[in-house]
């Protein structure tokens, strides 16, 4: 029996797993072995984690992190690697360890680190330590300065006043309005006058640092002076792929993404077709939001399975709709479609849509994934019950496919 050909996936976020999935459901397991690389053995569902680091309301620890264990279905094709990977060369992913993987095919999916308290560590037994403290931070601190008002800024602030409203938060951000110019500016402005109702103070066309040592203020740019016991940068994250330029230098960025072609697959100058990329780093314009990962994996999988058979890809990706919701607690919100002339939505619909459960409805925890291809050729992630369990739990919900 000829041995069998194998797919190395770098990078267990969503991109990497809703990939992993769908070449796993559509391979041969006599011929094809895939090999998912984590630096942590857990998922974290970012969506829902900058509640979980203020407070325990809902449970939702336990379902925005999970372990990896149940990934593939049962008899499929796949198998988690727990490890970092330093190196690729052709045909070789080298891990921090000096474990080798050899690949037929290599996706890219190491996704972005983020700053503040989305930086988790990467062991178990860190991670529950890691809650703890940035929750007692939040508990503690009187006057909390957020630097950074895009989306992740704008959501903690919310959540903060929410289930702190008595304390200071003020957000900070460099533009003279919140979130970029990807939205429209009536849209913009509708976002900063909600979180002023809310009570959080906006300091706009501003920029500051945390100071060095012990503080109780900064003072910004422009000589203005916060009072802060508490401050949290909440900036754009960079993408993981410092560890590819050895590999071909001239994929990767001066931002850091990863250089591909419409059909998602990155083009290499030593002339290979068997690296693919999807997920945040993809070098694409348009926001790096989890909901854009379905119609990149929706390309890269058929694409990949069509090269495997010597076929021409047929698939290409188009980007996706620019909409976005901003959680504020459980039962308020914001959010923007870009139909008609653009819709805007408020506390009800965002609380129905997302705010209340961040795409977890609760009724079980999550224990793995499948890729289900609909009419509409969008992927949905959705949950796999245990075994004798039916488990009602989505990761998609309504509108998940152009919010995050």
């Amino acid at each position: 029996m000829a041995p069998k050909k194998n797919i190395v996936i770098l990078g267990a976020g969503t991109a990497g797993i809703m990939t992993a999935q769908g070449l796993s459901k559509a391979l041969n397991p006599n011929e094809w072995s895939i090999q998912l690389v984590s630096d942590r053995p857990f998922h974290l569902h970012y969506i829902a984690l900058l509640r979980v680091v203020i407070t325990d309301d809902g449970g939702l620890a336990e379902k925005a992190i999970n372990p990896l264990d149940r990934v593939f279905e049962a008899g499929r094709p796949g198998e988690i690697v727990v490890g970092e990977a330093t190196r690729v060369e052709d045909g070789v992913v080298h891990l921090e360890d000096g474990r080798q993987l050899s690949y037929d095919y290599l996706v890219l999916a190491t996704g972005t680190t983020w700053s503040g308290p989305l930086t988790f560590p990467k062991n178990v037994e860190d991670k529950d330590k890691w809650i703890a403290d940035w929750r007692e931070k939040f508990r503690k601190a009187n006057d909390i300065v957020i630097l950074g008002g895009g989306a992740v800024g704008i959501e903690l602030s919310g959540e903060l006043k929410h289930y702190y409203p008595n304390k200071n938060i003020t957000l900070v951000q460099n533009d003279e309005s919140l979130l970029n110019a990807t939205y429209p500016e009536k849209f913009r402005t509708r976002v900063a006058r909600k979180w002023k109702d809310l009570g959080v103070n906006l300091v706009l066309g501003d920029r500051a640092t945390i100071p060095q040592g012990e503080y109780t203020s900064l003072t910004t740019e422009k000589g203005r002076t916060i009072k802060a016991d508490l401050i949290v940068p909440t900036w754009g994250g960079h993408r993981n792929t410092e560890f590819l330029k050895s590999f071909d230098s001239t994929i990767i960025t001066t931002g850091g993404n990863v250089r591909v072609l419409p059909t998602l697959r990155v083009p290499l100058t030593s002339g290979k077709t068997n690296v693919y990329a999807v997920g945040d780093v993809i070098d694409w314009a348009e926001q790096k939001q989890v909901a854009k990962v379905p119609g990149h994996v929706a390309v890269a999988v058929p694409n990949i399975l069509a090269a495997i058979k010597n076929q021409q890809p047929p698939k290409v990706y188009k980007g996706g709709i620019e909409g976005i919701l901003l959680p504020a607690g459980p039962s308020r919100g914001i959010m923007y479609l870009p139909f008609l002339w653009g819709l805007i939505f408020g506390d009800w619909v965002s609380s129905m849509i997302k705010s209340k459960n961040l795409y977890h409805s609760g009724e079980c925890s999550p224990r793995g994934s499948e890729i289900e291809e609909r009419p509409t050729k969008s992927i949905r992630l959705a949950a796999i019950p245990a075994k004798g369990h039916a488990c009602k739990t989505s990761l998609s919900g309504p509108f998940y496919h152009i919010l995050v």
